[in-house]
């Protein structure tokens, strides 16, 4: 892609995106635009999943540094997420997974934040993969 107002365009349209059919539609459409996609553009794509699966899952926050995911609960203790069926099936993912993830709480800026930390994920592959995995 040469042109910056064709990329610009290209990220506006993929931020537009809200179901899974559409990024699908999204992706042809650019491999018939441009061929096979590299790794990067794949990567954009996965991204994307990973955010509407933290979303769904209860994480306001995820952040991939040094090999870990880290992902931060709903900051409002007292929320009604907490006792929800939704967490109730992260909880059990931990206690089944313990190889994989932790949960712990931490102290933050804006107060005590519950999170879950992956080890071991240097790629946003490996990320969605465990993401997919949660959310099943």
């Amino acid at each position: 892609i040469n042109n910056i107002s064709e990329r610009l365009n290209l990220y506006n349209e993929l931020s537009l995106i809200k179901t899974e059919t559409e990024l699908q539609a999204y992706e042809t459409k650019l491999i018939d635009r441009f061929g096979t996609l590299p790794k990067p553009a794949i990567s954009l794509l996965n991204s994307i999943k990973i955010k509407w699966i933290a979303s769904k899952v209860g994480i306001e926050k995820l952040v991939m540094k040094q090999g870990k995911m880290i992902g931060y609960f709903v900051s409002d203790q007292q929320s009604d997420y907490y006792t929800s069926p939704q967490f109730h099936k992260v909880l059990q993912f931990v206690q089944q997974n313990g190889n994989l993830c932790k949960m712990k709480e931490k102290e933050t800026k804006s107060g005590l934040r519950l999170l879950l930390t992956f080890e071991n994920v240097k790629s946003v592959r490996k990320a969605l993969e465990l993401m997919e995995m949660m959310d099943k």
